[in-house]
């Protein structure tokens, strides 16, 4: 309904023909001529509020217009902006920069955003350039060097950016160099270093001189050793993917609420008691059965996330271990989880009463979405010989769930359809089939 509507007002818009598009030019000539009458002071206000590519082009609706682009705020010249080049514009784009920066008018930049194709031939102008903008009260800077063939190591001196105005910083492939002398980032509020080179100092400096930090994202670097992430009573948010040569990281800050990983199992440990809200853990896959060191204390920082994304990695570290002769399950219990997200990474060692345990000890979930990929449940001896009863005869129920999908694939067996089965208990069901793929859709609502 909604789409046959929007296409209506399309026809209707066609439809209204020349009786209607005079008085659009009308409208149109009106409002020109009441911007091109505003004063040149707020002209140039409004333009500082431009991408520096936007407000290059409207420069040339008037003559007013002409010099405004020189009072940007925003100056991106990212990836996009490469692209958007002629060729005869990529070769000069050095001159335009350089243009563009060297005859800034304005008082303040608040971001500046710079792709760097060719490190070696941007050198010269590199320190200038960011000096330059650093000093027009800077908040936002992002600098992306494209990935060295000849294997340099480009850095950032930390005294280029030693201002007070900067609140966020984002690094590709540009290595932070910190000065002796430098005085931190007293006011950075977020920090994204991608593809770089860290160290367990750089990390300590960083929460030492960041005082207000409140998001630290990792991506891609290459670093060794160990990692303790403490930072002040602000700090919210921390994002590690695919960090190698990471030995261990501590969490000792009990403020964070949104934690992503994606990385090798065992390489994160947590202490002291946390506020975790929302969490990605994407454990790497694994030749063989996986267990979690400390994985009670992990599932004790888990007690208060509300949103909850693994892979069947952690499924295989939490799940039953032999003691004193028997299998004992893992007793935990995540009683403010709301939304869970499970994804299967290639063979695995979990069976459906894994993923059931799992969720009977969420008690308040209300949104489900599991995909078990293409391959087949495992139905080993501890499957046929313990597991299967323990599932079988499982009555949980879910009274919050309202929304609940899962993507099974390999059907062979049966336990995928009895899993299917215990999750559609007392929740209306929509089975789309699609080959060898099921699709569940689960609600509470009748009506369906």
């Amino acid at each position: 309904m909604m789409e046959a509507s929007k296409s209506k007002r399309k026809r209707l818009s066609v439809s209204s023909g020349r009786k209607n598009s005079m008085k659009i030019n009308d409208d149109n000539e009106s409002n020109s001529n009441l911007v091109v009458s505003l004063p040149n002071d707020m002209i140039h206000n409004i333009f500082t509020f431009l991408p520096i590519k936007h407000a290059i082009s409207s420069s040339l609706v008037a003559k007013q217009f002409l010099n405004s682009w020189l009072y940007a705020r925003n100056l991106c010249f990212d990836v996009n902006f490469e692209m958007n080049l002629s060729l005869n514009g990529r070769e000069d784009r050095i001159s335009i920069i350089e243009n563009i920066i060297s005859n800034y008018l304005g008082k303040k930049i608040h971001s500046f955003h710079l792709y760097v194709p060719e490190p070696m031939k941007y050198s010269p102008f590199f320190s200038k350039w960011i000096q330059l903008v650093a000093s027009k009260g800077l908040e936002e800077l992002e600098l992306h060097l494209a990935i060295p063939t000849n294997g340099y190591t480009y850095f950032l001196h930390s005294d280029y950016i030693d201002v007070e105005t900067l609140r966020s910083l984002k690094l590709i492939c540009c290595n932070l160099l910190i000065s002796p002398q430098s005085k931190g980032f007293p006011f950075l509020k977020s920090l994204s270093l991608i593809k770089v080179q860290i160290v367990p100092a750089l990390i300590k400096w960083l929460f030492i001189s960041c005082m207000v930090l409140e998001s630290l994202a990792l991506e891609g670097c290459s670093s060794f050793g160990e990692y303790t992430i403490k930072g002040s009573d602000k700090f919210r948010t921390l994002l590690i993917r695919d960090c190698e040569g990471i030995i261990l990281v501590t969490i000792d800050n009990s403020s964070i609420t949104t934690f992503h990983y994606d990385g090798e199992i065992n390489k994160i440990k947590f202490v002291n008691p946390i506020k975790l809200k929302d969490v990605i853990l994407d454990f790497g896959a694994t030749k063989g059965l996986q267990h979690i060191n400390g994985r009670d204390e992990l599932m004790r920082a888990f007690r208060n996330v509300e949103t909850l994304s693994i892979n069947n990695v952690l499924l295989e570290g939490l799940s039953s271990r032999f003691i004193n002769f028997e299998y004992k399950d893992m007793e935990y219990y995540l009683p403010n989880l709301k939304e869970l997200q499970l994804v299967r990474r290639g063979p695995s060692f979990i069976n459906p009463w894994d993923i059931v345990f799992f969720i009977k000890n969420c008690s308040q979930i209300e949104r489900l979405f599991i995909d078990l990929g293409d391959y087949a449940m495992e139905a080993g001896s501890y499957w046929n010989s313990i597991a299967k009863e323990k599932f079988e005869n499982c009555e949980t129920e879910f009274p919050e769930l309202k929304v609940s999908k899962v993507a099974v694939v390999k059907i062979d067996g049966r336990s995928p359809w009895q899993l299917l089965l215990m999750l559609v208990s007392k929740a209306a069901a929509v089975i789309k089939m699609d080959g060898r793929k099921a699709a569940v859709l689960l609600g509470n609502d009748s009506s369906r």
